[in-house]
């Protein structure tokens, strides 16, 4: 799943690579995705354009400018319109022949060039389009929360995010970063590195931790999330040329029942808040 670091990679790529050229076809629906958003017809931005919209917006369209939001991709088209890419699972691959164009897709980009962009849905994801003027309307876009690679996501911010915490409501560690309140762009994938380091139990409450604890995850989000960033990614994600990310977790599928790289215990895998978690119960302790 595409989270902030490989949102951000995806970004520095587009520029480095897209950026000034132009389109000359745009084939979106192809194959249709259950959950690929947003639904066509739907009251949710972009859904009043259909597949063929696509193409007659953005045929002649120039790639401009890339940036990201949280796990979000954006793409400007000249002045007009955005493409808005990521939120989940997908697969965005720049293409400098037609040759290794994917048989399934849920957009194509054909380029003035004679290269192309491809972005196929795993799960979920979105191919959206929509006026540049309404950004600020964006469904996956949640301004109110921290950018965690921010200036502003201090520690200070950090702990008062812990402290207002309802006395009657129990917030875990998951949970805090990736909803309640949730950081920007984590998901389930980056916080097993994190949590792990900072020897942190993703079932823990929050309430619980000491001062010492939250300034270890704290600077554990930033340098961990920093590095993920620099390397491309994660190495269970893809970039735009279909390579691996640079960043080798820790804690994922493949490493259950493997020893604990500090203590030896076996790693566990279980399921908690939605999906699974990697935890190595001698060094992350629930309590």
């Amino acid at each position: 799943m595409i989270e902030l670091p490989e949102a951000i990679a995806f970004s520095k790529q587009i520029n480095e690579t897209l950026v000034g050229k132009k389109i000359r076809k745009a084939l979106k629906g192809q194959n249709p995705h259950k959950f690929a958003f947003p639904m066509e017809g739907s009251n949710q931005l972009g859904g009043e354009y259909s597949n063929e919209d696509f193409d007659r917006i953005l045929k002649e369209k120039t790639i401009t400018k890339s940036w990201s939001n949280g796990n979000i991709i954006l793409v400007q088209m000249d002045t007009n319109y955005l493409l808005s890419l990521g939120c989940g699972g997908e697969k965005i691959i720049y293409h400098k022949t037609e040759e290794t164009i994917p048989k399934k897709h849920q957009l194509l980009l054909a380029f003035r060039d004679g290269t192309f962009f491809s972005a196929t849905i795993s799960g979920w994801g979105e191919v959206r389009l929509f006026k540049a003027e309404d950004l600020d309307k964006h469904p996956h876009i949640d301004y109110s929360k921290y950018d965690p690679l921010s200036e502003e996501f201090t520690f200070v911010t950090f702990e008062k995010l812990i402290e207002d915490i309802p006395d009657n409501r129990k917030r875990n560690a998951k949970r805090f970063f990736i909803s309640e309140p949730g950081l920007r762009g984590i998901g389930n994938g980056v916080i097993q590195d994190i949590f792990f380091l900072a020897k942190i139990h993703p079932r823990r409450e929050m309430s619980s931790l000491t001062k010492d604890e939250r300034k270890l995850l704290y600077e554990t989000t930033k340098v961990e999330l920093q590095k993920m960033t620099e390397l491309g990614g994660r190495d269970g994600e893809k970039d735009l040329f279909d390579n691996w990310g640079g960043y080798k977790r820790k804690m994922h599928s493949k490493v259950v029942d493997e020893p604990c790289i500090v203590c030896k215990t076996p790693i566990v895998k279980e399921q908690f808040g939605g999906g699974s978690i990697y935890f190595c119960p001698s060094c992350q302790k629930v309590d």
